[in-house]
């Protein structure tokens, strides 16, 4: 596997650059320079943090909004954006880089966590626990079963063996337990604080076990269709739940944010302003954006979502999440693979070169706990009153004023609570409106979850009936773990027929 096994080297002289730039930080084996083992976790911890999070932005982002109905492509452009995508043409080549990415670029996680120096740093330990779980995770999610066990043992293991996906989930929520245990029982006098080198939460440790809390929860409700049928899966996710039912989760106005000092120059830009807005220099600009950051733009089926076609409420986000382009008088979508020139991302999702990343929102929790009160997992709290802050929080960090909007949807079915006959599909429809373009590979994962929201067109430009469940391994593992890989015998097909373990429905 040669983008795990790659021996990450760098030098002290580019330390300010690691911290500020996502390309910078994977540099070439240099004998004559510093070995990362070597380094202090201070030294390490901004790239680990930063570089993961460039992927889950850009590419696993355009992927999510691209596999269900969010967004369609800019057909004016010389080519046609998103073709691929839109036929389903899942090959092993196909969107390879977020298991290479994420395969590589947590190995610095894991060397922090292995971390021998002299000194207390269970922080920066239990910190990077908890942001490996939330990325290996999706890696489940997105391939089933996955190596996790052998993983970033470099040269003294060159072909890492697969573990089973159930057993993956259990292992990454026990070490989340690990780490939350490792902040909360550390020696506070000795414990070495990772103030500003932490990008992420600013070495504010309670915030760190809050989403770890909340990262469990995503994991656990995953788990609970498939839990019900697996009793010593029911037993693990009950003992979970227990624990969880005395935690906190990350609540109104807790965003988890990454910005390690972006700029408005090339390569150091917010990952999703540079691929999805606007040039260096050009932002706000949009007669100068330039075609490969014009490509995307809203669906048909979500502007008329929004715009109060479909269930005539005009929700306000729609004008945050996208803008109008030159000769439109309103927010216009297209179909997928269809001949129309959407309408762009707006400045609710684009707001500067320096914004900050998104790792997960406030509203993701809030909806996640509503979706485990109604479930009966939590027994504290109100579901109802969980699920309108959670919409209260997407309002919030869009831009957005909420007006009546609330009072506007409760008796509407799918949008609001009190009118939906089936809660799961509120929250799960709301979240596709709340996380389209911040988050688009969540709400793909939970589509194939829930099945929700329902009655999404498929492209035009497809063949299959039906849309993929997950992705296929990549070629770097045919040709690099081949031994380990070529047992699944995938075809193209087991992107369509073959389900991660928690997809049950």
């Amino acid at each position: 596997m040669k983008n795990i096994n790659t021996i990450i080297k760098i030098s002290l002289l580019v330390i300010s650059t690691l911290i500020i730039s996502c390309s910078d930080v994977l540099v070439n084996e240099d004998p004559n320079g510093v070995v990362i083992d070597e380094l202090p976790p201070e030294v390490i911890l901004p790239g680990a943090l930063t570089l993961p999070a460039a992927t889950l932005s850009t590419t696993m982002n355009g992927l999510g909004n691209t596999m269900i109905a969010t967004w369609s492509g800019n057909a004016q452009q010389v080519q046609a954006p998103y073709f691929v995508e839109f036929q389903y043409q899942l090959t092993t080549d196909f969107y390879s880089g977020i298991w290479d990415n994420l395969m590589a670029r947590t190995g610095n996680l894991t060397t922090i966590i292995n971390n021998n120096n002299p000194g207390n740093y269970d922080y920066f330990k239990a910190a990077a626990k908890i942001y490996r779980a939330f990325y290996f995770q999706y890696l489940v999610d997105l391939y089933g079963d996955i190596p996790f066990t052998d993983i970033h043992q470099r040269g003294d293991l060159l072909f890492p063996t697969y573990d089973n996906q159930v057993e993956v989930y259990i292992n990454l929520i026990s070490q989340i337990n690990e780490a939350i245990a490792q902040i909360s029982n550390t020696d506070t006098n000795s414990a070495i604080t990772m103030g500003t080198n932490d990008v992420v939460m600013g070495g504010d440790m309670d915030k760190w076990v809050k989403f770890g809390n909340s990262l469990k929860l995503r994991m656990l409700l995953r788990m609970y269709d498939y839990a019900q049928t697996t009793p010593d899966v029911l037993t693990f996710l009950n003992s979970e739940v227990t624990m969880l039912n005395s935690a906190d989760f990350l609540g109104s106005g807790e965003d988890v944010t990454i910005n390690p000092g972006y700029s408005d120059e090339q390569g150091r830009m917010n990952p999703f302003a540079e691929t999805f807005g606007y040039d260096p220099g050009e932002f706000g600009n949009s007669s100068n954006q330039t075609f490969s950051n014009l490509r995307a733009g809203p669906t048909t089926f979500l502007v008329e979502f929004l715009n109060g076609t479909t269930n005539g409420v005009m929700d306000p986000r729609l004008n945050r999440l996208y803008a109008t382009r030159s000769g439109q008088s309103s927010i216009q979508g297209n179909t997928q693979g269809g001949g129309d020139q959407p309408s762009r991302i707006g400045p609710g999702l684009l707001i500067s070169p320096q914004q900050d990343g998104y790792i997960m929102t406030a509203s993701e929790s809030l909806f996640l706990q509503s979706e485990a009160v109604e479930k009966g997992l939590l027994t504290s709290g109100n579901a109802k009153a969980l699920f309108e802050s959670a919409i209260e929080s997407s309002f919030n960090r869009l831009g957005a004023n909420i007006g009546g909007y609330l009072s506007s949807i409760n008796n509407i079915n799918t949008v609001g609570w009190d009118g939906s006959t089936n809660k799961l599909e509120a929250i799960i429809t709301q979240k596709w409106i709340d996380l389209g373009g911040t988050n688009g590979i969540e709400t793909w994962i939970e589509y194939t979850r829930t099945g929700f929201p329902s009655n999404m067109p498929l492209p035009d430009i497809t063949s299959r009936p039906d849309r993929p469940n997950r992705l296929l391994y990549p070629t770097s593992e045919y040709s690099g773990n081949s031994a380990n890989v070529n047992p699944y015998g995938q075809t193209v097909d087991s992107a369509f027929d073959t389900k991660v373990f928690w997809d049950v429905n």
